[in-house]
């Protein structure tokens, strides 16, 4: 098994020139920083910053799903590098420097070049897959955190009658995004802008108290203390990992701003209308669950509270391993309650159900539902949307599609998986300026997409137009989990 497993690897190492390329590279530097640590003493790269790096390709990778946009701006970082050393050095006559010397301040400056350019490129080209997906248990951990932030601060003693302002503000959002998370109000347009606005001023309000608690005054390297510098590694690797997504919050909150040439005019209204969008786009229309949300606050919130009382570890820190670690432990938790247990189950059912014989549906024996459910008026609204999005690529009016989701016994669930298909559907079209047909094709992917995984999905499709590569992407807006159709 490992036999097959090394030879699975070896191939798609050797088949692929440019990771070859890449690895090749980094085991030279690796040779060649340790050669130059020993003579001076130091390393061309501070360790701190190749765990900031490390942190932001991890994060490329899980984005991008392939290795192949950090070796080309690798590449490119670095060759800019050396080009703009290697002419100031030949310009200037009297102090020219050794081509080593050249060499080596190239690789020095290379990082902040290398994660300018990946910053540049991931916010044109990924813009859709790196804005971070909000649910109301996403905006319920960064109050509760922003909360202890503040206490832990000791800003809740203060004097100054602007920051009490601010923190009335603060809490008084706090309170409207835990309201959510316990109750089931329908999330509108402006519950979702709300939210989502609130989202962004917490994460760069922690980018920025974290970047200047991690700015040390001596390399991590110069640390004696082995535990020390894991802990600062691990600082610097989050902090690379959720850089990308504090851009994009900063982003989308200096938006609002007014610029010259964009001082509230017509210009300016339509990119803010743009902006809203963007941020109602990225809130999941799925509800927390209460009990969620109580296990939410009471785990995170003790585990603020006993290191507010016993002070064990800074409260940067703490609140980034919360963000980052805490999904999983909602996943372990689903687990001792039992839940897991039912997935289990239904995946054997499930197995069971496919292995056995089927018979044949005969068509002209479908018969199409009854109306059978009323639906409110908020449930007539997402409808609408749903039509507006789709009526290109659909050609059912809008009573015909009305009466489709009346048809269903649980009209709720469908307009939720069609509301998610919306979404996807727009985020694409968003990046990428297509025809009707490649439209019709994204429609129909989406559509087969809902009902199965990602690859059945493609492979059913029979696409014409879209590439797989287009294909991918295109699924890469849609992340629930299928759906597929029962025939009564």
């Amino acid at each position: 098994m490992i036999s097959k497993i090394s030879r699975a690897l070896s191939r798609q190492f050797f088949s692929n020139p440019l990771l070859f390329l890449f690895v090749f590279a980094l085991l030279t530097y690796v040779v060649y920083d340790t050669y130059i640590k020993a003579t001076s003493g130091s390393h061309l790269i501070p360790v701190n910053i190749i765990a900031l790096m490390a942190g932001v390709i991890f994060e490329s990778k899980r984005i991008t799903s392939r290795w192949i946009l950090v070796v080309i701006i690798g590449f490119v970082s670095f060759f800019i590098a050396f080009a703009f050393l290697n002419f100031v050095n030949n310009a200037d006559t009297h102090n020219r420097q050794g081509i080593t010397v050249v060499f080596n301040y190239s690789i020095q400056i290379w990082p902040p070049i290398f994660l300018v350019l990946y910053f540049i490129f991931s916010l044109l080209f990924y813009k859709y897959r790196i804005i971070p997906k909000l649910t109301e248990g996403i905006t319920l951990l960064q109050s509760i955190a922003v909360i202890y932030w503040v206490v832990d601060s000791g800003l809740i003693s203060t004097d100054n009658i602007f920051i009490q302002i601010l923190l009335v503000i603060g809490l008084l959002f706090s309170l409207y995004s835990i309201f959510h998370a316990f109750t089931k109000t329908h999330l509108s347009d402006t519950h979702k802008l709300t939210l989502s606005i609130w989202s962004s001023i917490i994460m760069f309000l922690f980018a920025l108290d974290n970047l200047h608690f991690i700015d040390q005054a001596e390399p991590v390297e110069s640390i004696e203390n082995l535990l020390q510098i894991l802990y600062l590694g691990l600082q610097y690797f989050l902090l690379g990992i959720s850089s990308i997504y504090i851009i994009q919050n900063f982003i989308m909150l200096f938006r609002f701003l007014p610029r010259p040439g964009k001082f509230f005019n017509s210009k300016y209204f339509k990119k803010v209308r743009e902006l809203k969008d963007d941020h109602i786009y990225r809130y999941s229309d799925q509800q927390v669950s209460p009990l969620h949300s109580l296990f939410c606050i009471i785990f995170i919130g003790t585990i603020f509270f006993l290191n507010y009382y016993y002070q064990i570890v800074p409260k940067q820190f703490l609140i980034w391993m919360a963000f980052v670690s805490f999904p999983f432990i909602i996943m372990l938790f689903n687990h001792l309650t039992g839940k897991k247990y039912y997935a289990y189950i239904l995946f054997i059912f499930l197995f069971i159900s496919c292995n056995q014989k089927t018979d044949k549906i005969d068509p002209d024996n479908i018969r199409i539902n009854e109306v059978v459910s009323d639906l409110t008026s908020e449930q007539i609204k997402k409808i609408k949307k749903i039509h507006k999005t789709f009526e290109e690529v659909d050609k059912s009016t809008l009573e015909q599609t009305i009466t489709n989701f009346k048809r269903d016994l649980h009209p709720d669930v469908e307009i939720e998986i069609w509301m998610q298909m919306a979404n996807a559907y727009k985020g694409y079209l968003r990046k990428n300026k297509i025809n009707l047909e490649e439209k019709k094709e994204v429609f129909k992917l989406i559509l087969s997409r809902s009902m199965m995984s990602s690859e059945e999905a493609i492979k059913n499709s029979d696409l014409q137009y879209l590439s797989k590569k287009d294909a991918q992407e295109v699924l890469s807006f849609y992340n629930n989990e299928p759906q597929p159709l029962v025939v009564d």
